[in-house]
């Protein structure tokens, strides 16, 4: 039994082995290659949760897993680069890279400063282009599960249609579209949610708010009457002492799958702490 239980488990190493192996920069994009790809596939994301993509440096693994990736998926506007010239160029030059910039270019809105806001991945309409692009990519690389990448993408972007729908009800539902941010613009929420941004605090995300800011920013809530501070779950511990002392609550959103590797279990539970931030009914 032993000597039998021992081969089932080779055989199950070496069927993973065998799977071509997809690279994400970022969670967010893993998520969405698992449900194109398929089992046929392994799909593994280089950026841990929550870790800010900006400024991450490669391991040594990650080096490993660019140098044997069939596919290797990024952001692109300026988020990964690294991803080109520090992994691909020098490690695998055969490997397909993907950009979902390439796919929402038309969709691309820029910053308060005027640069281009990578975070295109929190606009889940978005993503409709991405993983319709994603399989066609796929089926390129593997012509004999050309149809069955089509099929998985176009049932993704109906659930991601879908998403959105729900998102949309939610916030219609708030008595008001107004908000405070921190650190974050949520350029494509804004913008896809006809929401308002009365406030950003601390544009720089390496800064630290002033006194000025903060002072401005307890004036807005308070002639506003909202009772939230709306910022990236990533940075947690600084939204919640920046909330405190301004006498609202903290409305986190997770921007990289720190609370889940579903794409879409992610966006339906912001899209309800966001309608919660703008004072919708539970």
């Amino acid at each position: 039994m032993k000597r039998v239980l021992a081969l089932l488990t080779l055989l199950a190493g070496l069927a993973l082995a065998e799977r071509p192996l997809a690279v994400a920069t970022i969670p967010p994009y893993a998520a969405l290659a698992r449900a194109v790809l398929g089992d046929g596939w392994q799909v593994e994301s280089l950026v841990p949760p929550g870790a800010n993509p900006h400024v991450f440096s490669p391991t040594p693994a990650d080096v490993k897993k660019v140098a044997r990736a069939r596919l290797v998926i990024m952001n692109g506007l300026d988020l990964d680069g690294w991803l080109l010239a520090k992994l691909v160029r020098p490690n695998n030059l055969a490997a397909r890279v993907f950009r979902a910039e390439d796919s929402v270019r038309p969709l691309v809105r820029p910053l308060p400063s005027g640069a281009a806001d990578p975070h295109v991945w929190t606009d889940p309409v978005a993503m409709t282009f991405v993983v319709e692009d994603l399989a066609r990519t796929a089926g390129e690389l593997d012509p004999a599960n050309a149809a069955a990448y089509r099929e998985r993408a176009r049932a993704y972007a109906r659930e991601l249609t879908e998403l959105d729908r729900r998102i949309r009800q939610r916030l219609a539902a708030a008595p008001t579209n107004r908000f405070v941010a921190f650190k974050n613009p949520f350029t494509y929420l804004v913008a896809r949610y006809d929401l308002e941004r009365v406030y950003l605090i601390t544009p720089n995300p390496a800064a630290q708010p002033s006194p000025r800011e903060l002072a401005e920013a307890a004036k807005v809530l308070a002639g506003s009457g909202l009772g939230y501070l709306v910022a990236p779950l990533q940075l947690e511990g600084e939204a919640e002492r920046v909330a405190r002392t301004l006498g609202v609550k903290p409305a986190l959103l997770d921007l990289l799958n720190q609370t889940a590797d579903d794409y879409l279990a992610v966006w339906e539970a912001n899209g309800r702490i966001l309608a919660r931030a703008l004072g919708a009914e539970e």
